[in-house]
This record gives structure tokens, sequence and C-alpha cells, in this order.
């Protein structure tokens, strides 16, 4: 007897299966993005944020620069980079144009101002007064005198600050 062999059927290719609808794909990749989005931002505000610094802080702390330097620079420079510390200092918490104008101008400017007080208005036209002798006839002064020139643009500084703090 000879028996018939099984007829050969061809073979099928696999069949495409996947699990989940592609609407439910792209709407996982578009949270998986929102989150790494949100993620990123969050690390670059808290982490790589720079805190903001403060007029009389900056001011203070380029006085305290400038003292540790006291004794290696000339008098002219001294007296140029104490009056521009004091005068940025003015300028950035006021919004007055203190760089800009001669000492004369801006004693002129603030007379009338109700920002410094009568006292402040004199300690600085004595300030502006002995820093200009400094910057311009190329006076000499001692080691006392330009401490004491840093103590009252110090002393200014924080004056304002505690009034601008209680404000």
């Amino acid at each position: 007897m000879n028996a018939t062999p099984a007829p050969l059927h061809d073979i099928v290719p696999p069949i495409p299966f996947f699990p989940y609808p592609i609407w439910v794909v792209i709407l996982a990749a578009l949270l998986f993005l929102g989150f790494l989005a949100l993620l990123l931002w969050v690390v670059r505000f808290f982490l790589f944020r720079k805190r903001k610094i403060l007029p009389p802080e900056k001011a203070l702390t380029a006085l305290s620069v400038l003292r540790n330097r006291m004794g290696t620079i000339s008098p002219h420079d001294f007296g140029v980079e104490v009056s521009t510390i004091l005068r940025c200092y003015v300028q950035e918490e006021h919004s007055l144009s203190a760089t800009t104008q001669t000492s004369l101008e801006f004693l002129e400017s603030i007379r009338n101002n109700a920002v410094f007080s009568i006292e402040e208005k004199a300690m600085l036209g004595k300030f502006l007064e002995t820093v200009d002798l400094l910057k311009f006839a190329r006076a000499t002064v001692g080691a006392e005198e330009s401490a004491s020139l840093l103590k009252q643009a110090e002393k200014l500084v924080r004056t304002r600050e505690k009034k601008q703090s209680s404000v």
C-alpha cells in the first residue's frame, strides 16, 4: 500500500502583532518628553539660578576688597576706585546718575532730593571733595586718611542699607 503523503502547505509569514494602539504609544512619548522638560526646568531653576546681589552687598564687598589692596595701590588709584564704588552704589540703589556727573553736579542734583538726609549729604560732600583731590590734584594721603575714606563710604552704604530695610 502506498501511502499518500500529506499535502505541503506554504509557509505563512509571521503575523504582525503590537500589543498597544499607536495613540497610546504617542501619548506615552509625549508624557515622557513633558516630564523630561519639566525635570530639566526644575534642575535649571533651582541649581543654576544666580542669586541677585543687592547694591549694598556689592558695594560692601568691593570696599572690603579695596581695603585689602589699600597698601599696594597709589593714592590716585585708591581715590578713583573708592569713588567709583560709591558712585556705582548710589546709581544702582537710587537710580541717580552719579557715575556720569561731576561731584558738583551730583551734589547739586541731590540738594533738594529727599533720598539723602542732611548728614548724609554733608558726608557725601566731604567724601567727594577728598576723593576729587586724590583723583585730580594727585594729592597724597596716608594710610589713616585712606582708611577714613573707606569707613565713610562703608558708613554711608550701611546707613542707606538700614534705611532701605526699615522701609
